[in-house]
């Protein structure tokens, strides 16, 4: 099982992180976790400064991406602008289970998006492609169907969408649950975050990762040079 990422040749200076768990346990809630979400909020607030979440150069630079592949921002805000902002206006991070609630601690304090997949349930490879368009996607917490349009940057697996508009909206049907131990987990630098603010928030994942989940962590980065990482043997 590889990522395999399509997109470079199109943005040739993005990064990609990918991070791989394995015998994870996976519980809905850590005292610790939530003390480190508190926390991201608060760095959150201080990279911000009292300014709108888009001015920030990292939201703008996934603002100016989506615009790129035919994506309106303002409607269909990148992950980790919509989460933050929506924890800001809440005062907090919403509590899914703990590997979950990790990777959203670590998007927000670094303000880069980041997303994930139950591996025992993708089937194939994992894609970061463009769509042909005509594509069925169900939402995650949703039943009803959408479709792809032509050009939109999504990952894929062999048989379905996984993500829509790179990293807007996961799928339903390989989201991570507590019932999850094997995941695979994304962070989706654009081309205005530096490959260095990528791999210390790689870091800061495997790490928190591994101290609320447990299992074995490995990482590293896709890039122009480096299109293919092996998930699983």
């Amino acid at each position: 099982m590889r990522f395999i990422a399509e997109v470079f040749d199109r943005y040739p200076e993005a990064h990609i992180g990918v991070l791989t768990a394995r015998d994870m346990e996976v519980v809905h809630s850590d005292p610790g976790l939530e003390r480190m979400k508190i926390g991201a909020l608060s760095a959150a607030e201080e990279k911000i400064g009292g300014e709108p979440a888009t001015r920030h150069p990292f939201i703008a630079s996934w603002r100016q991406m989506y615009r790129s592949f035919g994506t309106k921002p303002g409607d269909y805000r990148p992950s980790a602008e919509a989460l933050v902002r929506r924890a800001l206006k809440t005062g907090g991070l919403p509590t899914i289970n703990t590997a979950v609630d990790a990777y959203n601690a670590v998007s927000v304090r670094h303000l880069i998006p980041m997303g994930g997949f139950d591996l025992d349930r993708v089937a194939g490879d994992i894609r970061l492609r463009f769509s042909a368009g005509g594509e069925e996607f169900t939402p995650l917490g949703s039943d009803k169907k959408e479709e792809t349009y032509v050009g939109e940057v999504v990952y894929a697996d062999d048989e379905r969408i996984l993500t829509r508009r790179w990293n807007y909206r996961d799928c339903d049907e390989t989201k991570i649950t507590e019932e999850t131990r094997n995941a695979v987990l994304f962070i989706d630098g654009p081309e205005g975050v530096p490959r260095s603010s990528v791999e210390e928030a790689l870091l800061d994942l495997g790490r928190l990762l591994r101290d609320v989940c447990g299992g074995d962590i490995r990482s590293g980065v896709a890039w122009a040079d480096e299109k293919e990482i092996t998930l699983r043997p």
